[in-house]
């Protein structure tokens, strides 16, 4: 991927988990990831874009408060992106940092890792 395409994959990621309203939370995912990629988390697996949104959602009913943001680059390499962020939520900070597996340069499967911000 070139510096354009990270920027707007970045783009994309974050506004889609900062979107409340499905349809278009929908779309935006869309545009960077396979309808049929999978998530892993701590403690969940997620089959699909569909779970995924449905997820976003539900962080969304337990705490208006969850917004996701990053002012740190992408980072390529090969086939997959690096990417640290911050989540912010009623109860406090959380650092974050999805792994993205690509195909055809969209993400095909998303590891994301979350820890209390120091």
């Amino acid at each position: 991927m070139n510096i354009q395409q990270l920027t707007e994959f970045k783009k994309y990621h974050i506004d889609g988990w900062n979107e409340k309203d499905r349809t278009k939370r929908d779309e935006l995912l869309g545009k960077i990831y396979h309808q049929d990629i999978v998530m892993y988390d701590e403690t969940a697996v997620f089959n699909g874009l569909n779970a995924i949104s449905d997820f976003i959602g539900s962080l969304y009913e337990q705490d208006p408060d969850f917004e996701f943001f990053s002012d740190k680059p992408m980072e390529t390499v090969q086939n997959s992106i690096r990417f640290y962020g911050h989540i912010r939520t009623a109860q406090g900070l959380l650092d974050s940092m999805d792994f993205f597996i690509l195909e055809n340069d969209k993400a095909r499967q998303l590891y994301a890792y979350m820890s209390p911000s120091k």
